[in-house]
């Protein structure tokens, strides 16, 4: 007989992690049940040749790629990239991949408090944006929008949702 709290703790773990990392979970079915398996990692190579495309953190600096996932189908692929010895307000930015293929940035700049919440449909992947507003702590933002972004058969990945103005630039 299974313990119950063992086997809620370890569904717990298993939901941190995928949170955590990002990673898009493929669910294959067996004898222990639903096993997630991450979408392949981007090659480093395009990862730097994208870094390269883009404009950098601050000046003098280069992004840092701190975690990546995908869609659930893995068409969509996302790299974090964060300011190196940044702070929690400094720039974040994510590169999006279409098919392994680089295919742009949800904005043109870099943005404080940017993460990935993953994905809940095939070709999809939610973005979190969070804003400063007047009289904000620094470290605390009011302002925030979740958007999708979703891949379109010979174009790039698009918002199905509206990027908010704050962090539109």
């Amino acid at each position: 007989m299974r313990n119950p709290l063992a086997t809620l703790g370890l569904a717990a773990a298993t939901a941190a992690a995928t949170a955590l990392t990002g990673a898009a979970a493929v669910s294959t079915l067996g004898a222990a049940g639903a096993t997630p398996a991450p979408c392949a990692p981007i090659p480093q190579d395009r990862i730097d040749s994208a870094i390269d495309h883009i404009a950098p953190p601050l000046p003098g600096a280069r992004w840092q790629p701190t975690a990546h996932g995908g869609s659930v189908d893995c068409t969509l692929n996302w790299v974090k990239l964060d300011t190196p010895g940044g702070t929690g307000s400094s720039p974040v930015q994510v590169l999006l991949f279409d098919h392994q293929k680089f295919a742009g940035t949800p904005t043109p700049k870099g943005d404080a408090f940017t993460e990935v919440l993953g994905s809940s449909a095939p070709g999809q992947t939610t973005i979190r944006f969070k804003w400063l507003n007047p009289g904000d702590p620094n470290a605390a933002p009011t302002g925030q929008a979740d958007v999708r972004f979703q891949t379109m058969p010979q174009s790039p990945p698009r918002p199905l949702d509206p990027i908010p103005g704050p962090v539109a630039d």
